[in-house]
């Protein structure tokens, strides 16, 4: 809105702030979080968007993992540094967004989901603070991976700060 200043912030206590955020979410939807974060990455930015954004990630995760019925559920969350950028990751195990829908996610009033439950406006407005806000890039594909001997698909938003 204007006059915000960026301030160097720990990656690692604004993940776990958020995480205490949806706390009651997580425990009620019996969903796992996997953490695999650095402990020392300091950045510049703007917590609290990034919190937001964060939970904008991590509602759609959790709406895909309830309208799909999967038993399992697993939201991955890992911080690591690549070229001089931080890189933030979050996957889950939903079986992935479909080729129709992935194209526009980041797109405004784009939605898959009934009109009392969203506005298409979370992704694009996380697309907007990561990208306008703090200067990164949000991409997201499906992706396949194992996890504790167990083959799983979903998505995967990677920010690069």
């Amino acid at each position: 809105k204007g006059n915000r200043n960026k301030v160097d912030f720990n990656l690692a206590t604004v993940i776990n702030s958020f995480l205490h955020l949806v706390e009651g979410t997580i425990k009620n939807r019996n969903i796992h979080i996997v953490l695999d974060l650095k402990e020392d990455l300091i950045i510049k930015g703007y917590p609290n968007e990034l919190i937001q954004c964060f939970m904008n990630i991590f509602n759609n995760a959790k709406d895909a993992l309830d309208e799909k019925n999967v038993e399992n559920k697993y939201i991955f969350i890992s911080t690591s540094i690549k070229n001089k950028n931080t890189i933030i990751k979050f996957k889950d195990n939903a079986g992935g967004i479909s080729s129709e829908v992935l194209p526009r996610i980041f797109e405004p009033y784009f939605t898959t989901k009934h009109k009392s439950q969203g506005t298409g406006l979370g992704l694009h407005m996380t697309y907007n603070l990561i990208v306008d806000g703090m200067n990164g890039s949000i991409v997201t594909h499906n992706k396949e991976y194992k996890y504790n001997g167990i083959d799983y698909t979903g998505a995967e938003f990677t920010i690069s700060l």
